[in-house]
């Protein structure tokens, strides 16, 4: 199934960062591993002058200047806001699902005249934005059109190094520059950023995001070939290249080493100083200006080279967001504070926006509708719905493998994503109670359910039908009445006919409802008919 159009609150949410004490130091390590300057080591550090924040006891969003610590916009933003480049941010509005750029001078007026789909944010004086219905754009610091992209790409990154990756409908990748210009053609099954280096590994296969290694090859920025990857003897370890070194591992001796760009074994070039290592950290990660985060115990603290102290490690986590700025979490309530240790300005907030995100993507703004009505046709027929006929039940179904059944007591319904479309089955009775009926003798209950629970699985629960929802709130209105019209037509062809209040039965009894509401294409499927209503048609006008 092709994903065109999908970019929910979720996807938005992704660049939040919530401390928690050991999961937060993991992410954090993941994150510290793109850099290839002394003085900083993600892509925006260099030029990040505000913070975008949750105060306490706030639920709207505020931006906070980070070298004085003053509150530049206090409870100015409604909406899902991203972090702040180059003196601009985005806003989702998730009842609209359309997004608004603003400048941080000036956060009550949007600089474009009409709201996007989808975005990224601002890097080197430009962005990738896309309007309802339309192919996607590279936009400048006025929202003005630089240049529209051909309809055959669906997706684009924000721009990193000069560079945007692209992808188009057969799912391969290539490059363009900041003018909307192809710099290196969509023939690639996996491309990683030029993040920092001109270098870049990338897959040459030509199926779409393949992760065999056995094609990569690393690239510089005009496409040409620096050097084949040796997948008989490495494994990369990083995806992107990081003061001019790949981290890779040796695949018979599971030994880490690094490449340069010409397929040289070379040395790390940020090793750990033997002081640091001698430590005994639980964990240390080296976060440019040869500092160092650390984690003893549960809390942590930052050390230079020397392992003096820089901040007491007393916080429950630590986040540099330029060389000279971190935020602290303490308590479940976070400030910024100088490299002494010192806050900066009064502000406590509890959730920011991560200003380091550089894996943002816009989406075209349409989708194939006849691709989108085949895909949805070919779930169900006249006497069954995904995976599911007559007479199936929860065992058979197969979906609470590896969960606790306390979790399902007194619910009828079981919903899990299959994006983009959200299934829902829908049983004759609660899924799982503290007296669940037995299985059948010859069932045999699914491997890796939980046992340690007083609630059991109703396995025998019958499924009374299936709901499907397919969102297209992004793309332009009329786009779920078109997909609408399009499977009506073919419900004939799957056994079904039309009755007076616009639902489908067919001969075997099972019946079809299909309506759209908030920009959500929906169908509800039931084995009984007598359960089926009509659905609600609901047309947008944004």
């Amino acid at each position: 199934m092709q994903v065109e159009l999908s970019r929910d609150t979720n996807s938005i949410r992704n660049m939040k960062k919530i401390f928690y004490i050991c999961t937060f130091f993991v992410a954090l390590v993941a994150l510290c591993a793109c850099g290839n300057k002394d003085n900083g080591i993600y892509p925006f550090q260099e030029e990040t002058k505000y913070l975008t924040v949750r105060l306490q006891g706030s639920d709207k969003w505020s931006i906070i200047n980070i070298e004085n610590g003053d509150i530049v916009a206090k409870n100015a933003i409604n909406g899902m806001p991203s972090a702040v480049h180059e003196d601009m941010f985005y806003v989702y509005d998730n009842e609209s699902a359309r997004i608004n750029y603003y400048n941080v001078n000036d956060c009550s007026k949007p600089v474009n005249s009409k709201p996007y789909c989808s975005a990224t944010s601002f890097n080197g004086g430009y962005a990738i934005a896309c309007l309802p219905g339309e192919d996607l754009q590279v936009i400048d610091k006025n929202c003005e059109t630089v240049k529209k992209l051909p309809p055959s790409i669906n997706s684009a990154s924000l721009f990193l190094n000069g560079l945007a990756i692209v992808k188009d409908d057969t799912g391969l990748s290539g490059f363009i520059d900041t003018k909307g210009d192809t710099v290196i053609g969509p023939h690639l099954g996996l491309a990683n950023a030029f993040l920092f280096d001109d270098a870049a590994l990338v897959s040459e296969s030509q199926v779409a995001d393949t992760t065999a290694v056995s094609s990569l090859v690393v690239i510089n920025k005009k496409g040409e070939k620096l050097f084949d990857f040796d997948s008989n003897k490495y494994m990369p370890i990083n995806r992107y290249f990081i003061n001019g070194t790949l981290k890779v591992m040796l695949a018979k001796e599971e030994k880490m080493v690094y490449l340069d760009k010409k397929g040289n074994e070379t040395t790390d070039t940020l090793a750990l100083p033997k002081k640091i290592t001698d430590a005994n950290y639980r964990d240390v990660k080296h976060v440019g200006n040869d500092r160092y985060m650390v984690i003893k115990g549960d809390r942590m603290g930052l050390v230079d080279k020397n392992n003096d102290t820089l901040i007491n490690t007393k916080y429950d986590g630590i986040v540099n967001i330029t060389p000279n700025r971190f935020i602290v979490a303490q308590d479940s309530v976070m400030m910024i504070i100088d490299e002494k240790g010192k806050q900066v300005g009064k502000a406590k907030f509890v959730d920011f926006i991560d200003s380091n995100n550089f894996e943002e993507a816009a989406g075209r703004g349409y989708v194939n509708t006849g691709k989108v009505a085949a895909t949805i046709l070919q779930l169900f027929d006249k006497d069954a719905v995904f995976n599911a006929r007559k007479g199936a039940t929860l065992m058979e179904i197969n979906q609470v493998v590896g969960v606790n059944p306390e979790n399902y007591v007194g619910a009828t319904e079981l919903s899990g994503p299959l994006p983009p479309l959200i299934i829902t089955y829908h049983f004759d009775r609660e899924i799982a109670s503290h007296k669940a009926g037995a299985p059948n003798a010859n069932d045999s209950i699914p491997t890796g359910t939980a046992t340690q629970s007083s609630a059991q699985f109703n396995y025998n629960a019958l499924v009374k039908g299936v709901t499907m929802q397919y969102p297209v709130r992004e793309c332009a209105p009329g786009t779920e009445e078109e997909i609408l019209q399009i499977v009506t037509q073919q419900m004939g062809k799957k056994g079904f006919g039309i009755k007076d209040d616009g639902t489908f039965i067919s001969d075997d009894g099972c019946a079809v409802a299909m309506g759209y509401e908030k920009g959500v294409f929906l169908m509800n499927y039931y084995f009984d008919a007598s359960n089926v209503k009509p659905l609600q048609r609901v047309s947008r006008t944004n």
